[in-house]
This record gives C-alpha cells, sequence and structure tokens, in this order.
C-alpha cells in the first residue's frame, strides 16, 4: 500500500530544524571536513614543519604574511574544534545525561556560543 502522505522533495532550508538537529548534523558535516581536509592539511604541515629549518621558517613566514592561508588553517582547526564540542556533547547524551528535548536544546545552544566564542577569539587574536 502506497502512503500517499509522505513528502516526496524534502527541502531542509525551508524545514524549521530544532537546534539540536542543526547540532547534529553540523557535527557530521564537520567530521567529513576534517577527513578530508583538516587531517591531509596537518599531516602536510606537519611535514614541512620537520623536514627541515628552512621548511619551517618558509612555513612560518606564509603562515604570518599571507592572510588567506593563515585563515583557511584557522578555519580548518576551529572546525576540528566544534567536532571535539558535539562529540563530547554526544557522548555525554550517550550516558543518558541530558536526554531530554530541552536539556539537548539547551546543550545544542551552549555548544554553538562556546564555539562562537572559540572563534572571535581566534580571529581577535589573528588580526588586532
Amino acid at each position: 500500500m502506497k502512503n500517499d502522505h509522505r513528502p516526496v522533495n524534502i527541502n531542509l532550508i525551508k524545514i524549521k530544524l530544532p537546534i539540536s538537529a542543526l547540532a547534529s548534523i553540523t557535527h557530521r558535516l564537520a567530521g567529513m571536513y576534517i577527513f578530508f581536509i583538516t587531517y591531509p592539511l596537518s599531516v602536510f604541515l606537519f611535514y614541512l614543519s620537520i623536514s627541515s629549518s628552512e621548511s619551517f621558517l618558509n612555513l612560518t613566514n606564509i603562515l604570518i604574511n599571507s592572510i588567506y592561508i593563515s585563515t583557511f588553517v584557522a578555519f580548518s582547526y576551529l572546525v576540528l574544534w566544534f567536532h571535539i564540542l558535539t562529540g563530547v556533547r554526544h557522548l555525554i547524551m550517550d550516558m543518558h545525561i541530558g536526554e531530554s528535548l530541552e536539556a539537548s536544546k539547551y546543550s545544542s545552544i551552549l555548544v554553538f556560543f562556546i564555539w562562537g566564542l572559540s572563534v572571535i577569539g581566534t580571529f581577535m587574536v589573528m588580526y588586532i
């Protein structure tokens, strides 16, 4: 029997998701970004920093003088920090602490607030 009341085209922009669902979705997206961008970037930067003193000095010079590269690196590590924050939130909820809808909402707000302060603090340190 066919269910005629199910949604056919789900538009996530039009659906008003709860903030806890938004935190969960962005946690998964951050994980993909970390796997494909942050991890290879970290390996490459680590390689450049330990291969020779000359390459280390070149790397520090690039990170100090190029606003685009330093912003990209900072953003990549801020995504990692967000993933850690939301991961800790999920682990706490896996221990059956804060599983209610209200507690989940407030823990999501707290995670976004802490991460927002981290973003502001990071860019204030970098550019002021």
